[in-house]
């Protein structure tokens, strides 16, 4: 298979984790915007779930020799 192994972070993470800072340190005024502040930690906060659940599941797949998907994530997948 060329399935590529899963990344515990990858570059949209980044991306995202700048744009985290930036909301928290310039967008979010609950006084004048409540809604669109609200709106914005949920979708981040929905990010960070994630970027959690993702983790735990390579974790998972790492621990587990039987997994399809192990051999891929350990690296010690098929030479082409």
């Amino acid at each position: 298979m060329n399935n590529k192994p899963l990344k515990r972070w990858t570059f949209l993470d980044t991306i995202n984790a700048a744009l985290l800072i930036v909301v928290l340190l310039f967008m979010l005024d609950f006084e004048n915007n409540r809604a669109v502040s609200i709106i914005l930690l949920a979708v981040f906060a929905f990010w960070i779930t994630t970027v959690i659940l993702r983790n735990v599941f390579i974790s998972k797949i790492e621990k587990n020799p039987n997994h399809p998907m192990h051999r891929q994530q350990s690296g010690k997948g098929e030479d082409k």
